[in-house]
């Protein structure tokens, strides 16, 4: 039994040496102001110091966002990717099986901007009815405002990115669009496009969500294991997260 035990000790202290050893690799994309186009950013500096504190090196690298969700959830050389929304339908411990959710490590305040004069207000989601809404395609922005979008009960305007959305409600090809509040406040300050019309635009008071951002690991022992390190190792002041869980998928 004593022989046994050992054994089993020395097994689990193996494994934990080896993976410590490794290097992480996580998918992202260039999301400023949260991911540069460098990879770097406040969010990579969050998930690197994190896993230092583990003792393990992150490997990080830019891809369109489809792609990086499917090699984080598909190529075994992906653990995991980041930022992500909080969605129950990809949760593998939830009604999904594309990843495993990490604690919360920041905040994503995502709203409605309108021309300066608009009429545009809103107080409930029936309320948006009545406006065409630009949105960026392939992004998730709230559960409900999407599900109405497809339904077609609210009128969806389509963009490629965030830059072509601004000015589309600036050109007043959109009553709104949803964005978040700090990629439109970075883009008014380096995109020579979004400055140009940044003053005829304003941001609603009311926000449609204040998202948590998450690392959204494999759904493996591999990624359970990478998964318990980070949030052990997440520190409050790095955990800004403090939205309800139950929160949208990605970006």
């Amino acid at each position: 039994m004593r022989c046994a035990l050992a054994l089993s000790a020395f097994i689990i202290a193996t494994s934990s040496l080896s993976f410590a050893s490794d290097t992480l690799r996580l998918t992202t994309l260039h999301w400023p102001p949260y991911v540069e186009e460098s990879g770097e950013g406040p969010n990579t500096n969050t998930v690197r110091s994190t896993f230092a504190r583990a003792g393990i090196e992150v490997d990080v690298q830019l891809f369109p966002w489809n792609r990086a969700i499917m090699l984080a959830a598909d190529d075994p050389n992906w653990i995991g990717v980041y930022p992500e929304y909080y969605s129950a339908d990809i949760d593998a411990e939830a009604s999904g099986d594309r990843c495993l959710f990490s604690r919360p490590f920041g905040n994503s305040p995502v709203g409605f901007l309108t021309p300066s004069n608009s009429s545009f207000d809103w107080d409930t989601h029936d309320d948006l009815r009545s406006y065409v809404i630009g949105v960026v395609r392939g992004y998730v922005n709230e559960a409900k405002l999407d599900q109405m979008i497809a339904d077609e009960d609210i009128v969806g305007e389509l963009a490629e990115n965030d830059t072509q959305n601004i000015l589309k409600v600036a050109a007043r090809r959109a009553d709104a669009i949803v964005i978040d509040k700090n990629v439109f406040n970075y883009l008014k300050a380096e995109d020579a496009g979004v400055a140009f019309v940044a003053d005829s635009l304003q941001f609603h008071e009311k926000l449609l969500i204040n998202h948590s951002l998450y690392v959204c690991f494999e759904n493996s022992s591999a990624g359970r294991e990478a998964r318990e390190l980070f949030n052990r190792h997440l520190t409050t002041s790095g955990d800004e997260g403090q939205s309800d869980p139950g929160l949208p998928n990605t970006q």
